[in-house]
């Protein structure tokens, strides 16, 4: 795990400066995250199913596992949200959330993100990394991973 973020964390340096100002860049790709997180405040699998490329790559503690298709990836979120809501979860919020262009295709976003129980104390926070690719029907995600949240991805100011 830690390999494929120093990975796409070079890469995004390298790269990022030529397209930080793209209109529809790194504003757009925030504006998804915000909604993606918003699906996850409402335990909607389909619509957080809707997020992502076919097919798509989370990396877990035990290697990474290909999603290959949209019901794939309800699936996995319809066995997930059940059980963290009977666990207490109830909606979450992003405490930090970077973005940067690796080209006018391909995003990296990175940040923390706080799950919260419905009385509003914390359920759990963790450190999270995206992949984003720009597709016809814009802004999706191909690649996932959390980590500690101390581990996330911090780009610093975007290079002139």
């Amino acid at each position: 795990m830690q390999h494929a973020c120093a990975l796409l964390l070079a890469i995004g340096a390298a790269h990022a400066g030529a397209y930080a100002g793209e209109p529809d860049g790194e504003q757009a790709v925030v504006q998804v995250m915000q909604a993606y997180e918003d699906a996850w405040s409402r335990h909607d699998a389909p619509a957080i199913a809707g997020f992502y490329c076919e097919p798509a790559v989370r990396v877990t503690r035990d290697g990474p596992v290909v999603r290959a298709t949209r019901a794939a990836q309800e699936a996995t979120f319809g066995r997930l949200l059940p059980l963290l809501v009977s666990q207490g979860y109830d909606h979450s919020a992003w405490d930090r959330l970077e973005v940067r262009l690796l080209d006018a295709s391909t995003a990296i976003a990175s940040g923390t993100v706080t799950r919260y129980r419905r009385d509003g104390s914390v359920f759990e926070r963790q450190g999270v990394t995206y992949g984003l690719w720009r597709t016809a029907q814009g802004w999706k995600i191909f690649f996932s991973a959390t980590q500690d949240p101390a581990h996330a991805l911090s780009f610093g100011p975007a290079p002139p």
